[in-house]
């Protein structure tokens, strides 16, 4: 239960003053964020996660870096407020928990595929053309584009009621957000973004 709260904590839904996006625009803009997926070759970058819950008047804030490699390893680094890592390589899933090691395979494991599948979907950009397991609406949200996006799986729709992706005016990923049906959320915003360049296999190792 430990992994499954962590994989949740990744993600999440506030709501902001938005509108449809116009046939034209939403057009444009889903062949530009299909064009940024489909170059992309990794990606590394700092981000800043902050939980809010209801019943809590302070919300909790954790930072750290993020490594992607195309076509599926992805790699969150927490630093603060304690070291933590989460890897996703091979159909396994690593965890260092401050020097405490696991690996779990995804394969046996369903719900962490699909956990697995929608983060790396969300961070390339590609879970927008997934009509078959999510429905998808766009908005404009000041000069960025929400992607607001439902689960059509139960096990996830239950672990979360939405998950908006927003992406800046080139296209690119700019924070994620996920909607838990009680009302808590998650926003996670990235910084520092660096694409296709070189990162260090040592990054990527168990």
């Amino acid at each position: 239960m430990r992994i499954i709260k962590i994989l949740i904590y990744l993600f999440t839904v506030v709501a902001f003053s938005q509108s449809p996006l116009s046939n034209g625009d939403l057009k444009n803009f889903t062949r530009g964020v299909a064009i940024e997926a489909n170059n992309l070759e990794s990606l590394s970058g700092d981000f800043v996660q902050t939980k809010y819950i209801q019943l809590m008047e302070e919300s909790a804030v954790s930072k750290g870096k993020l490594y992607y490699k195309a076509p599926n390893v992805l790699k969150w680094e927490y630093s603060a407020p304690y070291n933590y890592k989460i890897l996703f390589k091979e159909n396994q899933l690593f965890i260092n928990d401050d020097g405490d090691k696991s690996v779990t395979s995804l394969r046996s494991n369903k719900l962490f595929e699909k956990l697995v599948s929608l983060i790396s979907g969300s961070i390339n950009g590609k879970l927008l053309a997934d009509r078959e397991n999510f429905d998808v609406s766009f908005f404009r949200q000041g000069g960025k584009v929400s992607a607001v996006i439902i689960s059509r799986d139960p096990s996830l729709k239950q672990m979360f009621s939405e998950i908006v992706l927003i992406f800046s005016e080139d296209h690119r990923l700019h924070s994620v957000q996920l909607k838990e049906e009680e009302g808590d959320y998650t926003q996670i915003d990235f910084k520092n973004i660096k694409l296709n360049q070189k990162i260090d296999p040592a990054i990527f190792e168990n």
